[in-house]
């Protein structure tokens, strides 16, 4: 279900590629932007996070730590995260949905996917935002799935692009084919309920 997370991740890094736009506004321009230099996801500034919704009304905020994605000159976006670094901010949790919900063991990572014309922002300068729609295909638990993606891009340096989502993408456990690991969770953790539908949200940073 983080997956969900996850796939708006792929598109938003497509957006970052289109954004080889000019240098931010100055009286002089400075040189633009190489086009054949791929762009690479900022881990350390970017952040996927979904919500779970537990006992009928108690929600509670999770992200992944470790992602690495690519954006390549011809517009194809890919970004992987390791469901290893799921943080709940509760270890415990975190071992649980490692080993009972992803399957880690068997299923590492949750990859998503795009692409969309790099001219779309070729006019793009430093401050400049822009909100697009794609789509985002997920791979995660052996399964793939598409989602659509409402994103805002902006150029926020020189060769920096922050893509974030305009609104939440809601992601159901079994599109994954999750649900038996999320009973599996709510067994063990003796809740009355957890709730299959996830939002999930991204904020990327792209740098060349």
């Amino acid at each position: 279900m983080n997956v969900h997370t996850c796939f708006l991740a792929g598109a938003c890094a497509v957006m970052l590629a289109a954004c080889g736009a000019p240098s931010p506004k100055t009286t002089a321009p400075a040189a633009s932007i190489d086009a054949n230099v791929p762009w690479h996801l900022v881990n350390e500034e970017s952040r996927l996070t979904f919500v779970s919704i537990k006992a009928g009304d108690v929600a509670e905020v999770h992200t992944f730590n470790t992602m690495t994605g690519t954006v390549t000159a011809d517009g194809g976006a890919t970004i992987e995260v390791s469901l290893d670094s799921v943080d709940t901010a509760i270890e415990l949790r975190d071992e649980r949905m490692r080993a009972l919900l992803f399957e880690t063991e068997s299923h590492p990572a949750l990859t998503m996917s795009s692409r969309m014309a790099l001219d779309a922002f070729s006019e793009m300068e430093e401050g400049d935002r822009k909100r697009i729609e794609t789509d985002i295909t997920v791979n995660l638990h052996g399964m793939e799935e598409v989602y659509f993606a409402d994103l805002f891009v902006t150029r926020i340096g020189p060769d920096k692009v922050l893509v974030e989502s305009a609104s939440p993408v809601l992601v159901h456990a079994g599109d994954f084919d999750l649900d038996t690991g999320l009973e599996a969770l709510r067994e063990v953790a003796a809740l009355p309920s957890i709730s299959p539908a996830v939002p999930v949200s991204v904020s990327f940073v792209f740098e060349q």
